[in-house]
């Protein structure tokens, strides 16, 4: 008898979620400047949400909203012609309000997400103090996504600078 010792271990979808939870919780917690972070469907729905925002009803309708509005601002930006006409990956979005930094990025395709276990597109948005410093952050961001590649049925790629790029 032999056995492939290279092949993957199956994990659940719940176990998935539960893994990426952490991943979020643990890069919220250790990261700088960072207060909240989220993982949503590139149509607006919430995936993965952290512990700490998952407590109360407010926080349940706030993340709703943030998902919603994730998704809302990849598609625009996915719109949009830069100063040579082209439409280009966009690798990050950056909004600063007075309040907090918005960062957005997409996060890659995963099948765990949904009840159907159709493959779904994803975006992470991570909220900031306004002191936090964007490059380090930012830096976080990309290794947390480097993080999820094994829980995606499609990685994020290294941007090329080609191709119609998501987020």
């Amino acid at each position: 008898m032999t056995h492939d010792v290279n092949a993957a271990p199956v994990i659940s979808p719940e176990d998935v979620k539960e893994e990426m939870t952490r991943l979020i919780d643990e890069f919220v917690e250790d990261t700088p400047g960072v207060t909240h972070a989220l993982l949503a469907s590139r149509d607006g729905m919430k995936q993965v949400v952290p512990s700490h925002m998952n407590s109360t009803k407010a926080d349940e309708d706030w993340t709703d909203e943030l998902a919603a509005a994730a998704s809302g601002l990849a598609a625009l930006a996915k719109g949009v012609a830069g100063p040579t006409g082209d439409k280009r990956p966009v690798q990050q979005i950056l909004i600063e309000r007075d309040d907090a930094l918005f960062l957005l990025t997409e996060a890659g395709v995963g099948s765990a997400f949904t009840e159907s276990g159709k493959s779904v597109a994803t975006v992470l948005m991570v909220l900031t103090r306004t002191d936090a410093n964007v490059g380090a952050v930012a830096f976080a961001v990309g290794r947390l996504v480097q993080r999820f590649s094994p829980f995606m049925t499609t990685p994020v790629r290294a941007h090329d600078g080609q191709g119609d790029g998501a987020a």
